[in-house]
């Protein structure tokens, strides 16, 4: 009798049993979608000996100044927020995988005895439709999958990104308390100066205490750069995935560069449209609703069929046979609701893709702005304001060398040379970090 049995369902098993992309072939495939867009070397942590290889690399990483390209592999290879999108691989290659399996059959078996009389019966139920369904579903679950992997892709884009960002303001946090220190020490001597002559009695109270708030108030800044440093480079820190002895690294002291920008905006909308993984995780967003609306309708009034075998045997007869169908009756429920809602969420995803490529053709409109302002400010403050402000106290020093200025006017300059240098780095900050987001934008280098 299980001879027969198998003989009935056998072949469903054969059909069932399609195999599938591990999810190593899956996250190559999301590692080769980030490469062709300037994130190389994804790793995704799986095991003990893959996080020690992982702490050896960074180690390796750390132990020379760090700069931007070491930022981005460092993240790349140990942001822990990044280790847990990726496990969204998994889950949806382990539901591809569930998609293209038939539901187990159902193996019962009763005993009955009534007047000295045994009765067995051995069944199995087979779900014979769900073998016809198994093609519909591998395709969503195909699609449910591209969108995963986009999904996944767009976010080490803007992981990289935020990579980028949180080094330049690390790297500006730590330039400016650098530059600040000439700032603090002019304020200082202005201060010791200012004392001396008021003890001499060649200075009022009045103007030594204004000098005196004057140096307080630096200090205080002085203190809070610290703190916008420390804090910046705790942010950069969560971006590494670092801690403990990790986290005494050097930032390297290279300079800052100034690039030329494009100098156009031409073809870069097109360019981000078909560049951006989130807009291709919305192009399939869409495919997967359609699919699945067509998927609810075919199966609003039958979706299940089951197929039975039962053996019964009484005491001392033979062996009674029966083949049966259970089909569902739609009297109550004709799956209206399960149409209804699959055709809202095909409208959704409609709109979620017009809106994803509305934005993005703005935000490239708005990263380009951002960009040539960014520069030009930039540019300004390196090329004319700096330079006019070191031929200023150039010009002080003369003065005060020939006895025509006061110490306190060379000091003075002096501040104001040192405030201009930090004006114009952090404009070059602002323009570093509308680079990184203007090549997310587009999905790609500049």
């Amino acid at each position: 009798m299980i001879r027969n049995l198998s003989v009935v369902f056998g072949s469903f098993i054969i059909f069932s049993g399609c195999s599938t992309l591990s999810q190593n072939e899956v996250f190559d495939s999301v590692n080769q979608m980030a490469t062709m867009r300037g994130a190389q070397n994804l790793q995704w942590i799986k095991t003990p000996q893959e996080a020690a290889k992982v702490d050896e690399s960074v180690k390796i990483l750390l132990s020379q100044p760090l700069n931007e390209e070491n930022t981005v592999r460092i993240t790349l290879l140990n942001n822990r927020s990044l280790q847990q999108t990726y496990g969204e691989i998994g889950i949806s290659q382990s539901e591809l995988l569930e998609a293209g399996l038939m539901r187990n059959p159902l193996l019962g078996y009763s005993v009955g005895r009534s007047s000295g009389v045994t009765t067995s019966t051995l069944s199995i139920e087979v779900a014979f439709l769900d073998l016809l369904w198994i093609p519909l579903r591998r395709e969503l679950g195909g699609l449910a999958l591209e969108e995963t992997k986009a999904r996944v892709g767009d976010t080490v884009l803007r992981t990289v990104r935020d990579a980028k960002k949180s080094y330049v303001d690390a790297r500006l946090a730590q330039e400016r308390v650098t530059l600040y220190r000439s700032i603090l020490k002019s304020h200082e001597a202005t201060l010791q100066l200012a004392v001396r002559q008021y003890t001499a009695g060649n200075l009022s109270k009045r103007n030594m205490l204004k000098i005196q708030d004057s140096y307080e108030h630096t200090r205080i800044e002085s203190i809070k750069l610290a703190r916008q440093n420390a804090t910046a480079r705790e942010a950069l820190n969560k971006t590494l995935g670092l801690y403990g002895e990790q986290t005494h690294y050097f930032l390297s002291t290279q300079p800052l560069k100034l690039n030329s920008p494009i100098t156009s905006d031409v073809g870069l909308e097109k360019m981000a449209i078909s560049n951006r993984l989130d807009m291709a995780a919305a192009i399939k967003g869409v495919d997967y609703a359609a699919k699945q609306l067509g998927y609810s309708e075919n199966t609003r009034l039958l979706s299940d069929v089951d197929l039975s075998v039962e053996s019964e045997k009484t005491t001392d007869e033979k062996r009674f046979n029966t083949f049966g169908v259970k089909i569902p009756i739609p009297i109550f429920d004709f799956g209206q609701g399960r149409v209804s809602k699959a055709q809202t969420l095909y409208n959704q995803s409609v709109h979620h893709l017009y809106e994803t490529a509305v934005n993005i053709r703005s935000e490239v409109r708005e990263g380009y702005a951002q960009l040539r302002y960014s520069y030009d400010i930039a540019h300004e403050y390196d090329e004319v304001i700096v330079k006019t402000n070191q031929q200023i106290l150039g010009e002080t020093q003369l003065f005060y060398n020939g006895m025509l200025d006061g110490i306190y006017e060379l000091l003075e300059d002096q501040r104001r040379a040192g405030e201009v240098k930090m004006e114009s780095l952090d404009a070059l900050g602002e323009y570093q970090k509308a680079q990184a987001d203007l090549e997310y934008t587009i999905g790609g280098k500049l």
